[in-house]
C-alpha cells in the first residue's frame, strides 16, 4: 500500500484498516497462545433455547439476547485438517463447504470449532437459513431479542456454546453484527497512537523550520565571514606565490654569478633579466673570450651571442652581447 493512499484516507477508511488489523492481531495471539482465550468458551447463564420439535425455552432470569439451537436441527460433521489459524481454517471451510456439507453451502450457515489442546480435529456444523429466519421469528412472536448471538449448545453442557452462527448469520443479513464495546476502545486507543505520532512528527517539523529560520537569520553575517575568508585565502595565495617568484628571479645571486664567471678583462655596460634568461652587453679586452667563460660556468646554459643591438668601439676594448638563460636551482 503506498503512503500517499493512506494520507489520503477518511476516517471511516482508516477505522476499517485498525479494525481489520486488530482482528487478524488477535486471531494470530489466539493461535499461538489458544489457552489464554479459553475464556471465550464460558457457560451463558441467560439463553433461549429452540429444540428439534420447534419449542422455546427460557433459561435464567436476566435479559435473553443469546438463542441455542438444539443440535439435531444441525449438519454436524468432524474433520482433520492441519494445524492452522482460525480465520486460514474458516476461509479453508468456506470454499470446501459444498464438499463438506450435502446441501449447497448457499443455503446454510456454516461455522467451525477447534478445542485448544486440539487444533488439527476441528468440528463444522451448518444450519439452513430458513430454519434461522423460522428460530427469530419464533423469539419475536414470543416478545423476546434482538437477537445478537445464535450458536449450537454443547450436548453434555447445555449452556456452552459449541458453534456460533452469530458471525455468519449477521453476513448473511438475519440478524445485526455484534458491536464489540472492547472494539471501540481499542479504536480509541489506536486512534490516539495515531494521533500522538501525528503531534510528533508536527513538532520534529515545526524544529526543522525553526532551525531554517535561524539559518536564514544568520546567512548576512555567514556569508560576510565566508567573503572574509575568501579575501584572506587569496592573499595567502597572492603572498606565498610572491615569495616563490621572488625565490626564483633573485637577481642579486644572478648577478654574482655573472660576476663570478665573466672574465676580468671584460666588463658589464649593461645587464638584463626578465627571470630565467639573462642579457649582457658590455666590453672586452682584445683576445678575451667571454662567451667561452660563462659556458664553463655551472650556472648558465644555451650561452650565444645575441647581436641584436651594435656597440661602438672604443679604444679600451671591444663590444659583446649575449644572452644566457641560468640554470634550475643556481639561483
Amino acid at each position: 500500500m503506498a503512503a500517499s493512499s493512506i494520507l489520503n484516507a477518511d476516517m471511516a477508511t482508516v477505522t476499517g484498516w485498525i479494525r481489520t488489523g486488530f482482528i487478524w492481531w488477535r486471531d494470530e495471539l489466539r493461535s499461538i497462545f489458544p489457552f489464554a482465550f479459553s475464556s471465550r468458551d464460558k457457560t451463558i447463564k441467560n439463553y433461549a433455547h429452540y429444540s428439534a420439535d420447534h419449542t422455546l425455552t427460557v433459561h435464567g432470569s436476566g435479559k435473553t439476547d443469546c438463542i441455542f439451537v438444539d443440535p439435531d436441527l444441525c449438519l454436524v460433521r468432524k474433520i482433520t485438517l492441519p494445524s492452522l489459524s482460525e480465520a486460514d481454517l474458516a476461509r479453508f471451510i468456506e470454499m470446501d463447504a459444498d464438499r463438506i456439507m450435502p446441501i449447497p453451502a448457499n443455503q446454510l450457515v456454516i461455522a467451525l470449532h477447534t478445542k485448544a489442546q486440539d487444533r488439527n480435529n476441528v468440528v463444522v456444523a451448518g444450519i439452513r437459513r430458513d430454519s434461522v429466519a423460522t428460530i427469530i421469528g419464533a423469539l419475536s412472536e414470543n416478545g423476546l431479542g434482538p437477537v445478537l448471538r445464535i450458536g449450537m449448545f454443547e450436548p453434555a453442557e447445555p449452556g456452552r456454546m459449541l458453534i456460533d452462527f452469530s458471525k455468519g448469520c449477521a453476513e448473511a443479513g438475519l440478524i445485526n453484527p455484534i458491536r464489540s464495546k472492547a472494539m471501540r476502545w481499542w479504536i480509541i486507543v489506536a486512534f490516539l497512537f495515531v494521533l500522538n505520532i501525528g503531534l510528533l512528527i508536527w513538532r520534529d517539523n515545526e524544529s526543522v523550520r525553526s532551525a531554517e529560520a535561524l539559518v536564514a537569520a544568520q546567512a548576512p553575517a555567514v556569508n560576510t565571514a565566508r567573503a572574509i575568508t575568501k579575501r584572506i585565502s587569496t592573499a595567502q595565495s597572492s603572498a606565498q606565490a610572491l615569495a616563490v617568484r621572488r625565490s626564483q628571479q633573485n637577481v642579486l645571486a644572478v648577478m654574482a654569478a655573472v660576476t663570478q664567471a665573466l672574465p676580468e678583462r671584460a666588463w658589464v655596460q649593461r645587464f638584463g633579466w626578465d627571470g630565467r634568461a639573462v642579457r649582457l652587453s658590455g666590453y672586452k679586452r682584445e683576445g678575451t673570450d667571454v662567451i667561452g667563460a660563462l659556458r664553463k660556468s655551472e650556472y648558465f646554459r644555451d650561452v650565444r651571442a645575441a647581436n641584436a643591438e651594435t656597440l661602438a668601439e672604443v679604444p679600451t676594448g671591444q663590444p659583446f652581447d649575449l644572452s644566457a638563460t641560468v640554470r634550475a636551482g643556481a639561483q
